[in-house]
């Protein structure tokens, strides 16, 4: 729980803007929820009136976001989310064994499956959602918690921001033996309402680390790319704005890490501007891991 009311209305109001920036128009509110914002500012809060008739919840409206200038890079917004769920516990502590890395990655599934408090937070038929890819990769991609999408696909970059990434994938030459992708959390983080979306709390950041740190130790990559704001804090902290760190290199226990921008932003925001940032950090990426790059890639985006 957040106590500060102005921290939360923040956040609060942070939440609301990356769901614009994301393309949602409408968000559900309901009664309970309108009066805890009432009593955050201190406003009165009248008791329920009687229902007459069934009535639509009321919505909050948001208009279309508008498009991002060439010269404007894209902002992303805090991770953190107003979210009240029993309190999350620290942080697992394991070992895997020694072995194969196929034998090391399946020892961490079953460690995974076995986690009291992973299980609290699936809903049947949902599994922890472990990364997917070549053991032997060049690349570790680590993208945003899971959706609903991927928590039912049960391969995390499923849905149309995953079907961007595959584009890009494809336009650098990288084949499914040079990567693996993961995600921030091994399972969706519970939303406000049944149909909600939110990003995980650094609390759930913090207790999933282990098992995405556990997913890196095995493959050992020749560089780690963090998509977007979710897995920077969780790798990196939030000292930066992705905004700020995305196409530079930091370290990750030894392996080069990469920030850049989560797909979703060339799914939303499909102009030529962005795409070029996106790719110029890709350009980076196949520099460092030794990926030829011809004339025709480096030219790939540059607006005409």
């Amino acid at each position: 729980m957040i106590d500060d009311p102005a921290e939360a209305l923040d956040i609060l109001l942070e939440e609301l803007k990356r769901q614009k920036a994301a393309g949602v128009r409408r968000v559900s509110v309901s009664d309970d929820a309108l009066a805890s914002l009432k009593s955050l500012v201190g406003a009165p809060v009248p008791p329920p009136a009687p229902v007459a008739s069934a009535a639509a919840a009321p919505v909050v409206r948001a208009a279309a976001p508008a498009p991002i200038p060439a010269s404007v890079r894209p902002v992303t917004p805090k991770t953190a989310a107003v979210v009240a769920t029993a309190p999350i516990p620290d942080a697992p502590i394991f070992t895997l064994p020694a072995g194969t890395k196929a034998e090391r990655m399946q020892a961490l599934k079953q460690i995974v499956d076995a986690c009291a408090e992973t299980k609290k937070h699936l809903t049947p038929p949902h599994r922890p959602l472990l990364g997917h890819g070549s053991l032997d990769a060049k690349i570790v991609f680590v993208g945003d918690a899971p959706s609903l999408e991927e928590m039912e696909a049960g391969k995390v970059f499923a849905g149309p921001a995953g079907e961007v990434f595959s584009k890009i994938l494809t336009a650098a030459a990288l084949t499914e033996s040079d990567y693996f992708l993961a995600a921030v959390t091994v399972w969706r983080p519970e939303p406000p309402t049944a149909y909600g979306k939110r990003p995980p709390t650094a609390r759930e950041l913090a207790f999933n680390l282990p098992y995405l740190r556990a997913q890196i130790d095995v493959i050992q990559p020749k560089a780690v790319i963090a998509l977007g704001a979710q897995a920077f804090e969780s790798l990196h902290g939030r000292s930066r704005s992705i905004t700020d760190a995305r196409g530079n290199w930091f370290e990750l226990s030894g392996i080069p890490m990469m920030a850049s921008l989560h797909p979703n932003y060339l799914l939303h925001n499909s102009n030529n501007a962005l795409k070029r940032i996106f790719w110029e950090d890709f350009l980076q990426v196949m520099e460092k891991v030794g990926l030829p790059i011809s004339e025709k890639q480096r030219g790939f985006f540059i607006p005409k």
